[in-house]
């Protein structure tokens, strides 16, 4: 049944593609006169092409594949190749320039195996009007046409001769998807704000001090991890400087996750860590990430450490950098607040690599970023701990999802203390073809299954969904055995969506209350317009109103 939903939408998007290109050709806009720009450039030292390491696209995807021979192997780390290759299928060029095109391997729901996703990124000086045509050209893989996502940017794209043309106004994310819009070859671009760097850092050195302003260069970087507790704590990441971490702890089983302690892990945590996380901040305030710089951890077996972990900090900011292929949670607060996230990217396969993960944490902005891993996405848990503890006061805005594996935005599984006022606004996901339990995950998900706290205010707005091989609105009380429960407040407003399956709201039994208001929703093309309509699926325990 799924393989001919999959079958039909992808007949219909392509034959929308080919009439819209037919009956309403693409216009392309006139180029700013003198249009200036730079563009991202990792080392060539350790971002090579398949050729340089022996590899084909076919060779380096399938390590994503779910038939490799079980969780450790499929999860293992790799040290013949770095998370970040030459793109195997584009070349692309603004104006008379070419710019580099990168690709990093992610994982296909819809197919269980793995697959290579293209990208480029350009900064713009903040406050320029501006506009430029890029073109996208095949190089091993044969574009015939294309559509650019989110679709409510409203770009249009030219087909011809194997080259997709797009017209580039605004700052933002734009994924073009071809042939279909299938999910195999898919090229995003990043245009981003232009930052002087050495201008950055110099005001930061005398504002903070030099030995508080730790900075890598371009170029590649071995290590095993950084350990920050001191306040004022900065981590400044150039354009092209690319961290790998060193592979240590050969980690093929639940057992071998046991074995290996790093003393310094025991007083730099305080959610049970044994290792440390590859970027760590204990216990300090006005600490940052910035640059626009790369963080490989390729090289990691499966929980081998996680990746950017903040705890007991005050006063966060996170801005440019990428995540690539970690091997646990790739982004963690925990009893963090006052945090800002944006311009923030990762790629990912790896099974329990949740992007960004905001736990019992408060006052959070997450905002212009991108995120294609191996489990949730963009999620707000409370994991117990102090009274304190609790997740409150957190936006995401701007954020675009491609969920292989599990969800895009929500809140997900742990819920041991009060969620409040979380707010996903004016984001989108490309596709979510994960679909082994249509009752646990969706796209947009407030999914309970370790319960000891309460959910109140959280809202929904503004978001589209390509599609979605299973559920796109999921609120449920997952376990069965979880009673009085409260999930009040609960807003979709303004959401479309293609999907398989209704949208699903549980309360499971009479001693829980989960209270859902959906205004405005379309479905397939469809308005939802009553409790009743067949677009949903509504327990008789839940309370559902729509507008």
């Amino acid at each position: 049944m799924l393989s001919l939903y999959r079958f039909f939408f992808s007949l219909i998007t392509t034959l929308s593609i080919v009439f819209t290109s037919l009956f309403n050709p693409v216009q392309l806009k006139t180029p700013s006169e003198n249009f200036d720009f730079s563009f991202l450039e990792y080392p060539t030292e350790s971002v090579k092409t398949l050729e340089e390491s022996s590899l084909t696209p076919e060779t380096l995807s399938s390590r994503a594949n779910s038939s490799n021979g079980g969780l450790y192997l499929e999860t293992q780390g790799y040290d013949d190749v770095s998370g970040i290759v030459i793109s195997p299928y584009y070349k692309a060029k603004i104006g008379d320039t070419m710019i580099p095109v990168y690709a990093a391997t992610v994982f296909l729901g819809s197919t269980q195996a793995g697959a290579l996703h293209s990208f480029s990124e350009i900064y713009v000086e903040k406050g320029t009007n501006f506009t430029f045509n890029i073109d996208v050209i095949s190089d091993g893989y044969n574009i015939r046409n294309s559509i650019v996502l989110p679709e409510s940017l409203g770009v249009g794209v030219k087909c011809a001769n194997g080259t997709a043309t797009a017209s580039i106004s605004d700052f933002g994310i734009y994924t073009f998807l071809f042939n279909g819009a299938e999910q195999e070859h898919a090229f995003t671009l990043f245009v981003r704000e232009k930052v002087d760097e050495d201008a950055e850092i110099q005001s930061l050195i005398e504002e903070y001090g030099k030995e508080n302003v730790t900075v890598f260069e371009k170029g590649v970087h071995r290590l095993d991890y950084l350990n920050f507790k001191t306040d004022n704590s900065i981590l400044y990441l150039k354009n092209g400087a690319h961290l790998i971490a060193n592979h240590k702890y050969d980690i093929m089983s639940e057992e071998d996750e046991l074995l290996y302690w790093e003393n310094d892990a025991l007083t730099s945590n305080v959610i049970g860590l044994t290792r440390v996380p590859f970027i760590n901040f204990f216990n300090c305030n006005n600490v940052k990430i910035l640059g626009s710089g790369a963080i490989d951890l390729t090289p990691l077996d499966r929980r081998e450490r996680r990746g950017i972990v903040f705890n007991l900090c005050n006063g966060i900011e996170v801005r440019g950098v990428k995540i690539f292929n970690c091997p646990e949670w790739s982004f963690i607060t925990y009893d963090c607040q006052n945090i800002n996230i944006s311009k923030t990217d990762i790629f990912g396969y790896k099974q329990n690599s949740d992007a960004y993960a905001i736990c019992n944490s408060r006052n959070v902005t997450v905002t212009d970023c991108f995120a294609r891993s191996g489990d949730d996405l963009f999620d707000v848990k409370a994991l117990g701990g102090a009274e304190t503890a609790i997740s409150k006061d957190i936006i995401f805005s701007d954020c675009v999802a491609w969920a292989g594996k599990a969800r895009c935005f929500g809140i997900c599984g742990e819920v041991n203390k009060e969620i409040s006022n979380v707010t996903f606004k004016d984001c989108a996901v490309i596709y979510k073809d994960a679909t082994w339990d249509n009752e646990r995950i969706a796209s947009l998900s407030i999914i309970v299954e370790i319960d000891d706290g309460f959910i109140n205010n959280v809202l929904f707005e503004n978001i589209e969904i390509f599609c979605d091989d299973g559920r796109a609105i999921g609120c449920r009380i997952y376990d069965d055995t979880i009673e009085n429960f409260s999930a009040t407040d609960i807003t979709f407003r303004n959401v479309t969506y293609t999907s398989h399956l209704p949208a699903g709201i549980a309360a499971i039994n009479e001693t829980n209350t989960v209270d859902v208001t959906f205004e405005n929703i379309t479905a397939n093309g469809r308005k939802i317009g009553s409790a009743n309509s067949p677009l949903l699926e509504a327990d008789k325990y839940a309370t559902v109103e729509v507008k």
